[in-house]
């Protein structure tokens, strides 16, 4: 087994392009999966693994798989006992496949993923699964009245995201300052004759793969007003422009927030598997 460092993203792509065509996955994402947050690589000549390690909002050392390309249940197998080798070796308390970890290549592992089958034999843990969903490039909605929604790409804009992302949705820090840099955050504000102008929703996408809703958000005194699908309309405009038929969305948090997926004309377009297995 062989630790490929980022000198070998163009080798590692054109090997993911005839592993599993149909994710088109492209040197930028693939990128950021693998190689902007602590982890490693390891390929042979017959597949690759990608292991990620960070903390869990519980302050617990996970580790995730960003990726597994196998072509055989041996190859696989043998990606797997490395992968959870080097997790144990970096004190990891549990190992996710996919999505534990900011940038995620998966949410989880793919439903349809010929891997899932070996990785059930190897004492991982079904968690439950979740449903990505589709909503159409076309979807628009106005905002209400009093608030205002625009990209944040001013120096003032991007402050204040930064300022209400540590304050309500520290969880989402990285993603939500992965998607300014890149000019992919949407901002939802109100003004207060006390407080002047506050924000109290963001909507943003791409963060790690094309086409993909997050985070997305707006403050509880704000919902159930329409500035959720405000945001995700601009998302929607932002892709269309780039002539991607649809926003992807991965995993409803909630029976609510799929309703408000529903209501944006949402289907469902792929089923992933939450597995984990305890290291200690």
């Amino acid at each position: 087994m062989e630790q490929w460092g980022p000198e070998r993203i163009d080798a590692l792509v054109d090997r993911l392009a005839v592993a599993m065509p149909a994710e088109d996955l492209t040197a930028d994402e693939v990128f950021t999966a693998c190689y902007d947050q602590p982890g490693v690589v390891l390929a042979d000549d017959e597949g690759v693994v990608a292991v990620g390690v960070g903390r869990a909002t519980d302050g617990e050392v996970i580790a995730s798989i960003r990726l597994l390309a196998a072509s055989l249940e041996p190859t696989t197998d043998r990606l797997l006992d490395a992968a959870e080798q080097w997790a144990r070796a970096r004190g990891a308390s549990r190992l996710e496949m996919g999505g534990a970890l900011p940038f995620p290549l998966w949410p989880g592992i793919d439903a349809n993923h010929p891997a899932l089958a070996v990785i059930s034999r190897r004492n991982y843990l079904d968690h439950g699964g979740f449903v990505a969903h589709a909503v159409p490039a076309t979807f628009r909605a106005e905002p209400p009245v009093d608030v205002d929604v625009r990209r944040a790409f001013r120096d003032e804009d991007v402050v204040a995201v930064a300022i209400a992302a540590a304050a309500n949705w520290p969880w989402w820090s990285d993603e939500i300052a992965r998607a300014l840099e890149h000019g992919t955050c949407h901002m939802a504000t109100v003004i207060s004759p006390e407080a002047g102008e506050q924000v109290i929703g963001l909507g943003c996408h791409s963060i790690t793969r094309a086409t993909w809703l997050g985070p997305l958000a707006v403050i509880d005194s704000h919902r159930r007003r329409g500035v959720g699908h405000a945001l995700l309309g601009q998302v929607c405009r932002d892709l269309m422009i780039a002539d991607f038929p649809q926003t992807e969305v991965h995993g409803a948090a909630s029976v609510a927030f799929e309703q408000f997926l529903v209501a944006a004309g949402s289907t469902q377009i792929r089923q992933y598997r939450r597995m984990v297995l305890e290291l200690r």
